[in-house]
């Protein structure tokens, strides 16, 4: 696969430089200022403040941008940042407290695929301590819990052939079976209890995330057990779907159109089309069904109308979590799993879009921090957007961090 257009590379750069001008250094650790949202004297709000360890928010995830960077363009200033960010993530990683720990876009498991990305030897550490830490009833979900960790230890189980990481990955498969909320065909997990009036759909908190974990664990043992289970999340996610808006409802309370009304639609890779479309693209690659397919071709148009509906205008979020970079994702994805040329031109239509209109008149980019300014992280700032440049520019090389995905190419899961 050849390198693309060199405006991308040329962006990723830009964002990377600016990164490494706003690093505070003490020794070899540095760390940024960024906004983000707290709960503060019982109100959320925007607080400006030095960034954590973790891969979400934090300097680990500006460290994986970092890194990557460095290997596309050979830049000394990219390494030596991403090598101080991820000292700084590693000293501090005590920080997150220990039921966080197994998470991996907010814990230990996150920091250690930076880690390992980046060759240092201290992933397989962090990985003990998350499942020391793990107890007995591990969260559940990708953000925070068992599915956000079983990808990465079969992930690391390929790269370190460590047995110990693939049985833990079984171990919190067992888990989410047992958690299940079973109804006929259909299964649910209550990942955010109190705030939804039904079990979540969508990637980062509900079924298709959950699903999506449950999978890899059959592909990568053979276990029937797994599928069956997936197939019953992506069930009950089917229920829900709504042909009028080719989309799956967000059950969170603070997501309805109005109080009293029905649920609301998102369209983000946390919930809504653009991440339980990437469950169903992995699931295709998997089990090659009608369906997977069919509900994939829906979130990919579901998610290339928003992307270029005139309402949604380019001053709206850029980030991965929840703005256009994340959406677009699924268009690079779908562009090589399903052949799908016309999602990746449009993704890439994207990143033109914001090239001339930010980069080409020095605007800030927009960030994901609702009443904040351009902040660094990788989920909600500059770093993921870079990432989201880069991957434009070379996907082969630079993985998705919205769904992990083995490598291509021969292997074992021996």
């Amino acid at each position: 696969m050849t390198a693309g257009d060199q405006a991308f590379l040329d962006t990723a750069a830009f964002l990377g430089r600016k990164l490494c001008r706003d690093a505070l250094w003490a020794g070899e650790r540095c760390n940024w200022l960024g906004d983000s949202m707290e709960f503060v004297d019982g109100n959320w709000g925007v607080v400006h403040r030095a960034l954590g360890p973790d891969l979400y928010g934090g300097t680990s995830g500006i460290a994986l941008f970092l890194g990557a960077l460095h290997r596309l363009t050979g830049e000394r200033l990219f390494r030596v940042t991403a090598e101080g960010a991820m000292a700084h993530a590693l000293a501090r990683a005590e920080d997150v407290p220990p039921e966080s720990r197994l998470a991996f876009y907010a814990g230990w498991t996150g920091i250690a695929y930076a880690a390992s990305d980046m060759g240092l030897d201290r992933a397989l550490d962090l990985v003990a301590g998350a499942k020391r830490d793990a107890g007995a009833n591990p969260g559940l979900d990708v953000i925070g819990g068992s599915a956000g960790a079983i990808p990465l230890l079969l992930l690391l189980h390929r790269r370190y052939r460590d047995q110990g990481l693939k049985a833990f990955a079984v171990t919190l498969g067992e888990h989410l079976l047992a958690t299940a909320r079973r109804n006929d065909a259909e299964w649910s997990w209550n990942t955010l209890d109190g705030q939804t009036d039904q079990d979540p759909t969508g990637f980062s908190h509900g079924a298709a995330g959950i699903a999506y974990a449950l999978l890899e664990l059959h592909a990568a043992t053979g276990r029937a057990e797994f599928r069956a289970a997936a197939e019953h999340g992506f069930a009950y996610e089917a229920r829900w779907f709504s042909k009028e808006h080719e989309n799956w409802p967000d059950f969170r309370k603070i997501a309805a159109t109005a109080p009293g009304s029905g649920p609301g639609y998102a369209v983000a890779w946390c919930h809504g089309a653009p991440g339980i479309g990437l469950s169903r693209v992995r699931g295709y690659e998997i089990l090659k069904t009608d369906a997977l397919r069919r509900d994939a071709e829906a979130a990919i148009r579901t998610t290339s109308r928003y992307l270029n509906h005139p309402g949604y205008g380019l001053q709206n979020d850029f980030t991965l979590c929840h703005g256009r970079a994340g959406n677009a994702d699924l268009l690079i994805y779908a562009g090589d799993a399903l052949g799908d040329q016309a999602a990746r031109a449009s993704a890439e239509a994207l990143g033109r879009q914001g090239i001339e209109y930010f980069r080409r008149n020095d605007l800030p980019w927009p960030c994901g921090v609702p009443g904040g300014g351009e902040t660094p992280n990788l989920m909600l700032g500059l770093a993921g957007i870079g990432y989201f440049y880069l991957r434009l520019y070379d996907r082969a090389a630079v993985p998705s961090i919205l769904i992990l995905r083995p490598p291509a190419g021969p292997g074992s899961d021996a």
